[in-house]
């Protein structure tokens, strides 16, 4: 660029630089006029969180969500700005407001209070449930193979603490668990019981006979960890083991919350969970298992890392940190692990010869295949 007539380059310079400058300052000040009106809208929807639970109203309104997200586009389109904008500042506005709604510290059950038994309630997923029953208005009672410091009522006896429960939470692992269902069953247990395995079918058996034996049982799955604090958007499934009755107090449990909460045959639970857990987890082990072995250090791989691959290294570090044999019983005890390795092991070897391919056509159409199937989930 040639300087303007009588001013030389280090001039035409330092003038560009002031105006960045002063251009930059004032981006400055907009962003803290933006912050501190984020600041406002969130302590207003506080305001309305607290209005929603006084009135028992649902938290999520997704008519008005709706409306948020269009009139943000609207107004970013008006003023010559792509829609698409205002629509990922919406969303993220509306996460903020429900995330300070929503917290599984706040008491929003609206129901009787409940004695609550948890067994195995000091593991990871156990004193989840604890503090959020706690939260809720429950009397929590914890019993577990090993006693640890807990501002919950601990009883060693099983059947003791089950005889005084209204209701119990079986927070154990998929390998012991059917074991305490028959155990309970066999002791003529009067509580609704509720397991919540990432498996079933290693526990439809005993589930059956404690059905047999009159008991009444449930079975969730919450599809989340136990570092979960924010409920908006997180999904539970409750299974339906053929007592309508224990259906419906698992799902009173959690109904006031912002949970998606489904409710299917229990019959079907694990079938689904071999894809929307088995290959999932299998895909991220394979695919940090082959870079442990491809002689580039995590380091090195990140210097040259793209998004897509920032991406999957996030979540496939997250599924490396998980508990190991829980990962292992989520894909041994699985019926339909061999159905989903050879759907796995089909797509991988479909991929492979695509891209072996001298012709594009195969590649092109896994791609428009899979973009489809993704268009298809976000009209429903």
């Amino acid at each position: 660029m040639l300087p303007h007539a009588g001013r030389s380059v280090s001039e035409e310079w330092i003038g560009l630089t002031e105006d960045i400058n002063s251009a930059r300052r004032r981006i400055g000040e907009i962003d803290e006029q933006i912050m501190k009106l984020v600041c406002e809208r969130i302590r207003e929807a506080e305001k309305i969180g607290r209005m929603k639970r006084d009135r028992k109203v649902p938290v999520r309104d997704f008519t008005v969500e709706a409306q948020v997200i269009e009139r943000a586009e609207r107004i970013c389109e008006m003023n010559g700005i792509p829609g698409h904008i205002g629509r990922e500042v919406s969303k993220s506005l509306i996460m903020a407001s429900l995330s300070v709604q929503t917290s599984s510290d706040i008491s929003v059950y609206e129901g009787q209070s409940r004695r609550i038994l948890i067994v195995g309630g000091n593991g990871k997923m156990g004193r989840w449930y604890a503090h959020y029953f706690n939260t809720q208005g429950h009397e929590v009672v914890i019993n577990d193979i090993e006693r640890v410091p807990s501002p919950f009522k601990f009883e060693p006896d099983l059947l003791r603490a089950v005889s005084m429960a209204d209701v119990v939470i079986l927070s154990t692992p998929i390998s012991v668990t059917a074991g305490i269902i028959r155990q309970l069953a066999e002791a003529s247990c009067g509580a609704t019981v509720i397991d919540g395995c990432s498996l079933k079918s290693p526990l439809i058996n005993e589930i059956r006979f404690g059905i047999s034996r009159g008991m009444r049982i449930a079975s969730i799955h919450p599809m989340f960890g136990p570092g979960t604090r924010m409920l908006v958007d997180q999904n539970l499934i409750v299974c339906d083991c053929g007592d309508r009755e224990a259906v419906e107090t698992a799902v009173s449990l959690f109904r006031d919350t912002s949970l998606n909460i489904t409710v299917i045959d229990i019959a079907r639970h694990d079938e689904i969970m071999g894809y929307a857990l088995g290959a999932a987890h299998a895909i991220n082990i394979v695919f940090f298992d082959m870079l442990s072995r491809s002689g580039i250090g995590a380091a090195e791989m990140d210097r040259f890392a793209s998004t897509t691959l920032r991406r999957q290294i996030s979540t496939a570090a997250d599924v490396a940190r998980e508990n190991p044999l829980l990962y292992y019983e989520i894909q041994n005890l699985n019926s339909h692990r061999d159905t989903v390795f050879s759907s796995l092991a089909r797509s991988l070897e479909a991929v492979r010869k695509a891209s072996f391919s001298s012709s594009a056509d195969d590649f092109i159409d896994i791609m428009n295949r899979g973009r489809l199937y993704f268009e298809e989930a976000q009209n429903v």
